[in-house]
């Protein structure tokens, strides 16, 4: 069996051999796939299905380039015309590429679209049309050490817990005195896409039916988003959270696994961090606490996309629809910790490949939501606002009224 070959990016673009009568014709044909390192798992996930790939289609070779920097990689591709045939995009991204025209709409291409997670799939559509198959997501949860609840004697988490609840169990472990110095109940960063998840959860939402983006604009969606960060701020402003700088730690996931905080809300990426640095940690995992509005949570996510200027189309879509099909979500979730499977269908499989932490992420992606913001939208002016009003120096109203003017 061949093995794919994972290169540095070079200076050109590889010279690929035209295939003359198809994708089953015996001259060979060679396409690009760029991405982005994730993990040392992850990238021996990809280079097994490649291998798998190549051997279903002895005559298509795939040249693999996982490069730093990636988005500015790409871009600069963009520019010289001379990109890849088939690249990641982020939810992020996906909307600019499309404006730009470098992305084919795959609706006529992809296989089993109904497969996919709705919210997935909603982020890669344009005008009804399906432009690119989700790769994989991660969404988010709350983590909470069991050790800590225990010795605290109170209740764990549910799946049904409001913020009543979390605000109700944080109280009792900071009054329990059992939380050991410098352990805090939550920890939680004044971040964007935290205030993000909880606005949904207090009924917010992201765009209107034309598409337009409406987070906090006017209304409900206004008062969701004062909702949220009164809620959030007023947990680090009565002393129940703290950021993971207050707790000497790099993020709250490494908080959260040193136990100086009983409770963080992480994404699925966390499940591996914690086995692999945290072996020894008692925790569980359950679905956001529910917010007036019900239940939210966010999903991350990319696609696989197909370049639009490409002298290889129809190879370009077997081998994407090979990593996204059914099959291809199955190796996903079977290879464990890291993001998830986009099929609904591959849940479960990936819950028995993690353990039962898994849980509350599968079960997320029924009604996760994607934080897409515009291309110039000012979100790190928003999260320096943010922290000031988890600090008391700034009033939610605020933060709210530039929050809608930056649209």
């Amino acid at each position: 069996m061949r093995t794919s070959r994972f290169t540095a990016l070079g200076a050109a673009a590889l010279a690929a051999l035209a295939l003359t009568t198809g994708v089953f014709a015996q001259d060979s044909v060679t396409i690009t796939l760029m991405g982005h390192s994730s993990s040392p798992a992850e990238d021996e996930a990809l280079s097994a299905s490649i291998a798998a790939f190549e051997e279903a289609y002895p005559n298509i070779d795939v040249d693999v380039q996982l490069v730093p920097d990636f988005d500015t990689v790409l871009q600069t591709a963009f520019a010289s015309g001379d990109y890849p045939e088939v690249f990641y995009t982020g939810q992020s991204q996906f909307g600019r590429y499309v404006n730009a025209g470098v992305i084919a709409n795959g609706s006529a291409n992809i296989e089993t679209p109904e497969g996919f997670y709705p919210a997935l799939a909603a982020v890669y559509t344009v005008g009804g049309e399906l432009y690119c198959p989700p790769k994989d997501f991660s969404n988010l949860a709350l983590e909470y050490n069991k050790d800590l609840f225990d010795a605290a004697g109170v209740e764990y988490p549910t799946n049904d817990w409001t913020w009543d609840d979390l605000r109700a169990a944080a109280e009792a472990l900071a009054a329990s005195g059992t939380l050991p110095e410098g352990t805090v109940p939550i920890a939680l960063n004044p971040d964007i896409d935290r205030w993000f998840a909880f606005y949904v959860q207090a009924g917010g939402t992201f765009y209107d039916e034309d598409g337009n983006f409406v987070f906090a604009n006017e209304g409900a969606n206004y008062d969701a988003a004062i909702t949220a960060l009164e809620f959030t701020s007023g947990l680090a402003l009565d002393g129940l959270s703290a950021t993971s700088s207050d707790l000497s730690a790099g993020w709250p996931g490494e908080a959260f696994g040193q136990g100086t905080a009983a409770m963080t809300f992480e994404g699925n990426w966390i499940v591996g961090y914690l086995a692999d640095t945290f072996p020894e940690l008692n925790w569980g995992t359950v679905e956001m606490p529910a917010g007036p509005a019900g239940d939210g949570t966010l999903t991350f996510s990319e696609a696989y996309c197909v370049g639009a200027d490409n002298a290889h189309p129809e190879e370009s879509w077997l081998l994407v629809n090979f990593l996204t099909g059914e099959e291809g979500a199955q190796r996903v979730a079977t290879g464990g910790f890291g993001p998830m499977p986009p099929r609904e269908a591959s849940g479960e499989t990936w819950i028995e490949a993690v353990g039962e932490n898994g849980a509350a992420y599968v079960a997320g992606g029924a009604y996760a939501v994607a934080p897409v913001t515009p291309s110039d939208y000012d979100r790190d002016g928003l999260g320096n606002f943010i922290g000031g009003v988890f600090r008391g120096d700034e009033d939610p109203e605020d933060v709210a009224d530039y929050a809608g003017s930056e649209m």
